[in-house]
């Protein structure tokens, strides 16, 4: 194990830096696919809906594990140990940093294709915002694609505004690309890692016209553990808040298709 036991105290304090799941734990449990299918025409996606979203839920609730476990080594490696062990702090906050982020981007696409099947949106409809602009580079992300299309032909739907929230949140962009980084690029450095290096070339233009080459020391880190928190953390509220106002749109969905069925499909005894 790479840390102690903590205290009832410490674990109360941790669970003041994460999101409360309950309600959204209880919604998305009570929503089972096939019961849910009773009410709809067998070619429907909305049932499927469920699915996608019990994905996010567990996703979600993994993300909000690895974000707990930064606080706690922190705790632990600063607080419980004599003396602090900052490297040891460092290196398993960047880890369970970089799963949350990872985690997060991963229930954004489940939640994104909840949203597909909730609203029955085609392949055809998103077809259009699969290119990005005048670039003509393919999106790649289904969140983003989604995203787009929900703006240009939803405005006013109540989703499109849940997603906006998201979508227009600094530290959720900041999230997601921190993550592309980290699956597509030089991983961004760290600063209490030790000596670090940008995927650069080393000879650097001097005033007069030659060149120079710093021997040692390696380059300025660009993140500590607290940055990556200060993005990540307001990050995954702001999703819960998102995925949990979808839930309860999906819920309204399934009540009203199941008065007309006189079924209570969104989960509720009659």
């Amino acid at each position: 194990m790479s840390r102690g036991i903590l205290d009832g105290i410490d674990a109360e304090r941790i669970s003041q830096e994460t999101p409360e799941l309950s309600e959204l734990e209880g919604m998305v449990l009570s929503l089972t696919p096939d019961f849910l299918s009773i009410s709809f025409p067998r070619d429907t996606d909305v049932p499927i809906a469920s699915v996608c979203f019990h994905d996010a839920l567990h996703t979600l609730q993994e993300a909000t594990y690895a974000l707990s476990e930064v606080f706690a080594h922190r705790i632990w490696y600063f607080e419980k140990k004599d003396p602090p062990d900052k490297m040891c702090a460092t290196f398993f906050g960047r880890f369970y940093a970089d799963d949350a982020a990872l985690r997060l981007y991963s229930a954004g696409e489940h939640l994104a294709n909840g949203i597909i099947m909730m609203m029955e949106i085609t392949d055809e409809d998103l077809k259009p915002y699969k290119i990005k602009g005048k670039q003509g580079k393919e999106r790649i992300s289904q969140q983003s694609v989604v995203g787009n299309y929900l703006r240009s032909q939803k405005m006013s739907h109540p989703i499109t505004g849940a997603v906006n929230k998201l979508v227009d949140s600094k530290e959720w962009c900041t999230t997601i690309n921190y993550r592309n980084r980290l699956v597509h690029e030089q991983p961004p450095t760290l600063k209490g890692l030790g000596i670090v290096y940008e995927r650069r070339k080393r000879w650097k233009p001097a005033s007069n016209g030659r060149f120079t080459l710093g021997l040692g020391g390696g380059d300025k880190p660009e993140y500590c553990v607290e940055d990556l928190v200060g993005f990540i953390k307001p990050a995954m509220f702001e999703f819960t808040n998102t995925f949990t106002s979808a839930v309860k749109f999906y819920m309204e969905l399934l009540k009203d298709a199941g008065k007309r069925t006189n079924q209570p499909l969104d989960g509720s005894e009659q």
